[in-house]
């Protein structure tokens, strides 16, 4: 395979393609002949929290995926993204990571041997250290397993798709008017069926089905994400124990991911798992525009600040002093001071007053692509 060649081709891909999802759905179809998978998915991230804005799922893995995105998220130990960082290894097979014994992974003897699966490719999409996405690949049983160079080759092109997937994400403007001032609710059931809602929770429902280029009426994969997530963290199992958990409906461990949406600006989604005097679970989804703090991270990536650089400005948020700024970050005051300027320089600021104001107040800042 000629790499560069490759990497052209997915920055005109990029170029001819309106959204994330188009260029997803491009990208599978210029992969498919180079690197042969019987199935796929492609999931987009919140890179600050590393779940699910959104997926493309490709040729017919619709009907597993939601029993995958439930192991995804606190049932699958083995060959888990959560290992998958810039410290370690961004590309990786099933067969790989099981050391040639996949039924070790309950995933693959649970969902991906009975759907006639016999390997998996997985990628982090890992741009300049953060994570703006996954890509799954599969193979069924009768196919020859992914080779090291296929996985290198990945490797050389991860970064490239990583890179792509940002510009959409950031390619969101931040208004000054709040479009939903209270969150809209709705309720779901454990097995994530939808029990109920309040009035305008439906035309935000097809705004996330437009978004992520769902026809059916299917929830968006962005709340099933939230609402697997909430179901299966850790301390509500640890609440569980307590037991005025089950006194009353207590909500345990919100779950929270920020979805950039195109011409809809950033919405928050937040779940809350509840429990009832009988111990059964149900799921609250709120939905609302994404308040200032929740786009913080998202402006501060815009601004192409240093992972110092943004430590630093959520200090200065606090509004701690240089002093204890370089205390808690173990620097020195002059440091501090330096990074300061960069951060103004980069923000186009001329104080703290100034910068804190211009990432906090939302106001017309146009992220560039």
């Amino acid at each position: 395979m000629n790499t560069q060649t490759y990497m052209q081709k997915l920055e005109l891909l990029a170029e001819r393609s309106i959204s994330s999802y188009s260029y997803i759905h491009s990208l599978l179809e210029e992969l498919k002949p180079l690197l042969p998978f019987a199935g796929a998915c492609c999931t987009n991230i919140d890179p600050y929290r590393l779940l699910s804005t959104g997926a493309v799922v490709a040729h017919n893995m619709e009907s597993i995926h939601h029993q995958l995105l439930t192991y995804a998220y606190g049932q699958e130990g083995i060959h888990s993204y959560d290992n998958m960082t810039p410290s370690h290894t961004s590309v990786i097979t099933l067969h790989c990571a099981t050391e040639g014994q996949p039924e070790q992974s309950s995933r693959y003897q649970d969902i991906l041997q009975p759907a006639g699966f016999g390997d998996e490719l997985r990628a982090a999409l890992l741009y300049k250290g953060s994570c703006w996405g996954y890509l799954t690949l599969f193979r069924k049983q009768d196919q020859s397993l992914f080779s090291e160079q296929e996985c290198q080759w990945m490797v050389e092109i991860a970064p490239i798709i990583a890179k792509h997937l940002r510009q959409f994400s950031l390619a969101i403007p931040f208004v000054n008017e709040v479009k939903l001032r209270s969150p809209e609710i709705l309720m779901l059931s454990q097995q994530l069926e939808l029990l109920s809602s309040n009035s305008d929770t439906h035309h935000w429902l097809d705004v996330l089905r437009q978004h992520e280029g769902i026809t059916t009426s299917a929830l968006p994969r962005s709340i099933l994400t939230v609402a697997s997530m909430a179901l299966t963290d850790d301390t509500i199992f640890d609440q569980r124990l307590h037991t005025d958990c089950c006194s009353s409906s207590l909500p345990c461990s919100p779950i929270q991911v920020c979805v950039p949406v195109r011409e809809h600006d950033y919405i928050d989604i937040t779940a809350y798992a509840l429990y009832s005097h009988t111990s059964s679970i149900q799921l609250m989804i709120a939905i609302q525009s994404a308040s200032p703090l929740d786009i913080l991270p998202w402006m501060m990536e815009d601004y192409h600040l240093s992972e110092r650089e943004k430590q630093i400005v959520d200090q200065v948020i606090e509004g701690l002093s240089t002093r204890k700024i370089a205390d808690i970050l173990h620097l020195s005051p002059c440091a501090v001071e330096e990074h300061l300027q960069s951060i103004f320089a980069k923000t186009k600021t001329t104080s703290r007053r100034e910068l804190i104001a211009r990432l906090l107040s939302q106001t017309d800042c146009i992220i560039s692509r």
